[in-house]
């Protein structure tokens, strides 16, 4: 099914992967001893130890979809569903069929559906042979799979807009339905200044956006809070001050504020990135080579009723001994998230989430007018961050 004729997807394909039979037993060749241990029983001899596929979907060399790992199965099913947006300009949709090793991973032959075959909307469906270097993989090996691309001009949700029509259903795909009644407030920094930027005229006789203050607002929601405090983070400081413009605010740190709301009833969670290069062991402390404070704060609020998760960067049962080791050592968690409950007004509460660039630690606290070093001795007296120079 190769093909050289190079289109451009422009639109959604609906790809299913159902299952594959007859594939190669890879394990006995190129399995390491750590995987042979694996599979060993409790009786100490070797398991049933054959391949453990999963298939991977290439589009123009990117990755647009893969398929869970079925460990030691040479006839597996997996009947997973891919909806996926593209943009290509490529020849063909390519299914990778592959054996997850320990260290890695072994291609076991590709399946390669032509785009052209595909570009006029018909359905592509059926066993294919899986192919390796252009012969089959294996006598009888085959992957059953479906292959059905959308234009963009049959699209209608991508044509009216957001919130167009009664007969409009929200993005498709998201996990949360569409919910009318929303609001959303726009931010610049994390402190705007009154008068330091212009005012903006909105369209559709809407009032003029108000330049709003980020952390102020969070800073009050925080305090107006009854119910919950949900707060996830790259880093979350407890000594970082949210307030720092009024004299009328006693103490705006946010550790200290979240033990308050806590001792007021107020359910508060942290989920904060574990940085595995910081560590508190028997008394050894190390900072970690990102200085994101986890240690720190989970140390603070040990004693509190504020409950704090350092969550590490997992890479997930599905991926090779090699990739979780390298997807924990070198990504990390980036969600950012403040949620809380408020007033809605007749004795009910509604939820306001604060989402976006905020890391609630130091070094964030920022204004339009950007100052490095003028503000040391005030707003940012005890908030300097820079790895690279140090300042006493």
């Amino acid at each position: 099914m190769r093909s050289k004729n190079v289109l451009l997807l422009h639109g959604n394909l609906d790809i299913w992967v159902f299952e594959a039979r007859n594939l190669p037993n890879l394990d006995m060749f190129h399995k390491t001893i750590g995987d042979m241990f694996s599979k060993m029983g409790n009786n100490g001899q070797l398991g049933n130890m054959t391949s453990d596929p999963y298939v991977t979907i290439l589009l123009a060399g990117a990755v647009i979809g893969r398929t869970y790992v079925i460990n030691n199965n040479e006839n597996p099913v997996w009947m997973q569903h891919f909806n996926v947006p593209v943009a290509h300009y490529a020849s063909e949709v390519q299914f990778l069929v592959k054996d997850n090793d320990l260290v890695g991973s072994q291609l076991i032959g590709t399946v390669a559906v032509p785009v052209e075959h595909i570009y006029g909307g018909g359905k592509v469906e059926g066993f294919f042979p899986i192919l390796n270097n252009g012969k089959p993989c294996k006598a009888g090996a085959v992957s059953r799979i479906s292959v059905q691309y959308y234009p963009m001009d049959q699209l209608s949700f991508y044509h009216h807009g957001v919130g167009a029509g009664p007969e409009y259903y929200g993005v498709p795909g998201t996990y949360f339905p569409l919910r009318m009644g929303g609001s959303v407030t726009l931010y610049q920094d994390a402190y705007v200044p009154d008068g330091c930027l212009p005012n903006l005229k909105l369209d559709y006789g809407m009032q003029q956006h108000a330049h709003g203050k980020c952390w102020h607002d969070i800073f009050d929601s925080i305090c107006q809070a009854r119910r919950l405090i949900y707060i996830t983070g790259w880093s979350v400081w407890h000594k970082v001050r949210l307030v720092r413009d009024d004299d009328s605010v006693a103490d705006s740190c946010l550790g200290e504020l979240l033990k308050s709301k806590s001792q007021e009833g107020v359910r508060v969670l942290l989920l904060v990135w574990d940085d595995p290069t910081s560590r508190s062991i028997l008394g050894y402390k190390t900072d970690g080579l990102m200085a994101t404070h986890d240690e720190e704060t989970r140390r603070f609020f040990k004693h509190s009723s504020v409950q704090v998760l350092l969550c590490p960067r997992v890479a997930g049962k599905r991926h090779s001994w090699a990739k979780q080791r390298e997807v924990g050592v070198i990504y990390t968690h980036h969600q950012k998230t403040v949620i809380v409950d408020a007033d809605a007004g007749n004795n009910r509460r509604k939820i306001i989430a604060f989402v976006g660039g905020l890391d609630l630690c130091d070094g964030r606290y920022d204004t339009p007018e950007h100052p490095i070093f003028r503000t040391l001795q005030t707003v940012h007296s005890d908030d300097y961050h820079n790895p690279t120079y140090a300042v006493n």
